[in-house]
């Protein structure tokens, strides 16, 4: 397993998101959320392998609840929990305050903890709304030791120049070799100056990666250059399309670790397994990506555009 540290932190590259253990979550044979038991031995081989990061959030279902009662059967070091809380009550300036104390209390009391490794504001509005309220009650909280960091989760429109700026230890964000909208505009390097750790999730592009052109839905027949292209890449740099999709975001300046949803003992073996094959893209592979997808076409990289234009 490869570590990349930041503030401190030995992160491994490979967190584990667990939306799927406290709610069905996907399509197919594994889209039921596992027992309890299962989900243990889910969490405990990810850390045989070597993953020190695990992600939830307090509207996953019950998947705080099932880590929770995973982290009391663990003795001596524990993985870093990275948990979310939101959305906020607006309503007022007490009321925010008096939500997002709640919904940390909450986290505690379900993860069995005293104090939350990272805390993440789950949407970008939340903040945007108020961001000085928001912003002072995680920098209270860090002050206070009741979390070691203070964090947002955005999307790729949002702007993370502004992010940058508020004081946050650490940020989750979108990010695949299809979608340069801000390596361009610079917003991920202007959260890199900022020390930021940086998560990113939806490196597959919700399964683009693995798609081949000639099995495509007709209503995505848009993808097909691109997807050629991408193949035609993988071929070129000798990389496997997960392979080569991980270590493009891992190539990008700033970028902490991958978080990757696992439903299976196999699909963690196997994720574990892949990070060594990760490696640094040269400049000169990262230009050939960024000419093939730079000037995409916005259907690709927007999933809800994929089965309803017309």
């Amino acid at each position: 397993m490869k570590y990349v540290n930041r503030k401190g932190v030995d992160l491994s590259v490979f967190s584990m998101g667990t939306v799927q253990l406290g709610m069905d979550y996907g399509f197919g044979e594994f889209s039921s959320k596992p027992k309890k038991e299962y989900a243990f031995e889910l969490l405990d081989r990810a850390v045989a392998n070597g993953v020190n990061n695990i992600d939830t959030a307090n509207n996953y279902g019950e998947s705080e609840k099932v880590i929770g009662e995973w982290l009391q059967t663990k003795k001596g070091e524990k993985p870093m929990i990275v948990t979310k809380i939101g959305p906020f009550d607006h309503s007022s300036p007490e009321a925010l305050l008096a939500d997002m104390k709640a919904q940390t209390d909450k986290c505690l009391e379900t993860l069995g903890t005293d104090t939350i490794d990272i805390l993440m504001a789950h949407y970008f509005e939340d903040w945007e709304q108020h961001p000085e309220i928001v912003s002072g009650f995680f920098a209270d909280l860090k002050a206070k030791g009741i979390i070691r960091y203070s964090a947002i989760s955005v999307y790729s429109r949002h702007d993370y120049k502004a992010i940058a700026k508020a004081g946050f230890d650490a940020i989750q964000i979108p990010l695949n070799l299809f979608d340069w909208t801000q390596i361009e505009n610079g917003g991920i390097q202007a959260l890199a100056d900022a020390g930021m750790m940086i998560f990113a999730r939806s490196v597959y592009l919700q399964g683009v990666v693995f798609m081949k052109p000639e099995e495509l839905d007709p209503r995505m027949d848009f993808c097909r250059p691109y997807i050629e292209k991408f193949r035609a890449l993988c071929d070129e740099f000798k990389m496997s399309p997960p392979v080569l999709a991980i270590s493009f975001v891992l190539s990008v300046p700033g970028i902490t670790t991958v978080v990757l949803g696992c439903q299976t003992l196999e699909q963690i073996d196997n994720n574990s397994q892949m990070m060594d094959e990760v490696r640094y893209l040269t400049d000169a592979e990262m230009a050939k990506i960024r000419e093939a997808f730079v000037d995409i076409d916005p259907r690709v990289i927007n999933p809800g555009m994929w089965f309803n234009h017309t």
